[in-house]
């Protein structure tokens, strides 16, 4: 997916800060692994995103993990090719998820995600955050759990979470070509 061409929310392209989300976005991007192809943005971890993060999972709307997070793609999916047979109106051509990561999976991890947002694409956008499984873990949940992938699942969580981006500037610089070399020797946090 190319970061230019992404159609954001309406509610983003309504109040013209979808131009300023793909800019940011656009600014800071790195290789998911290093024979992959997908270019994926770079972002900072710090306390408003923890908080927009904490509060879309109570609302419910934040799932976790990588098996219920395909699991529930690959349901979706299924659903959105039911209403295309049925003819009608186009469906799921906006970012509609939002696929966050942490930066210290393996080679094999983000495969797999590359894989994931190749297969939803157009409506489901991924980045890497500045963060390791556990420190994500943490900022999620309170408690020392691993969490290396989440998905925001709604589309005002992922505007949201896109606004709160955007707004503290969480566009991490880019230090490497990949993450591989990330997850290595993980950036300071902004």
């Amino acid at each position: 997916m190319n970061l230019s061409d992404i159609r954001f929310p309406r509610q983003l392209e309504a109040d013209d800060t979808a131009e300023a989300i793909r800019k940011a976005l656009m600014a800071r991007t790195v290789k998911l692994w290093p024979g992959g192809n997908l270019d994926v943005a770079r972002i900072a971890m710090d306390d408003p995103l923890k908080k927009v993060l904490r509060m879309a999972r109570l609302k419910g709307r934040i799932q976790y993990g990588f098996e219920t997070v395909f699991n529930r793609l690959a349901g979706e999916s299924k659903g959105i090719q039911n209403v295309r047979g049925r003819g009608g109106a186009p469906y799921g051509d906006r970012v509609s998820r939002l696929l966050l990561f942490s930066n210290d999976g393996a080679e094999r991890f983000y495969r797999h995600i590359e894989s994931l947002l190749q297969a939803h694409a157009p409506r489901l956008l991924g980045c890497l955050l500045d963060i390791d499984g556990i420190a994500l873990g943490n900022a999620l949940t309170g408690k020392e759990i691993r969490i290396k992938l989440l998905m925001a699942e709604h589309k005002d969580a992922v505007s949201e979470i896109l606004r709160t981006m955007v707004a503290g500037r969480n566009i991490s610089p880019s230090a490497s070509d990949t993450i591989q070399k990330a997850a290595v020797k993980p950036l300071p946090m902004d």
